[in-house]
């Protein structure tokens, strides 16, 4: 099997009220520094017995979205603003890995918005930076990438 590479040199990251509201919201790639749909697995324990010890069945795996982005207080479009305005509130995200090498390959889904920091590290030049994990309300909907013959 071959190996392959997945660059994310040019992502698309939009956040709306609607699934539809998605194709016209703004792109937020250029402040996002990640943004990672992560699994976070559920086990339910069953107990031993006298013929058996513990053990762990699998339940259906929960996702968050994991952002980190620039600060950018007062800009416009602002992701920090926007972050902050829908702090708990429910939105649709939608991320597509790299616009050129899978143009086709998007994820879409529901999440629930968390704020990001305000204020960083003072005096030693680096850039302020804030982090969030945006619970998700279900799996994510992943779109196959076209292949062509």
């Amino acid at each position: 099997m071959a190996r392959n590479v997945i660059t994310l040199n040019r992502p698309i990251v939009k956040f709306a009220d609607t699934e539809a509201g998605l194709a016209a919201a703004d792109a937020f790639e250029c402040q996002i520094t990640s943004a990672v749909l992560t699994p976070q697995p559920v086990y339910q324990t069953v107990p031993a017995t006298g013929c058996a010890g513990a053990s762990q069945s699998p339940g259906l795996t929960g996702w968050q979205l994991d952002v980190a982005w620039l600060q950018d207080w007062g800009s416009d479009p602002s992701m920090s603003q926007y972050a902050f305005d829908n702090d708990g509130l429910r939105k649709w995200y939608s991320l597509t890995l790299d616009s050129i090498g899978l143009p086709d390959t998007v994820a879409t889904g529901e999440a629930y918005v968390a704020a990001g920091a305000f204020g960083g590290t003072f005096g030693d030049g680096s850039a302020a930076v804030a982090t969030a994990t945006w619970p998700c309300l279900a799996k994510p909907e992943i779109s196959e990438p076209v292949v062509v013959p």
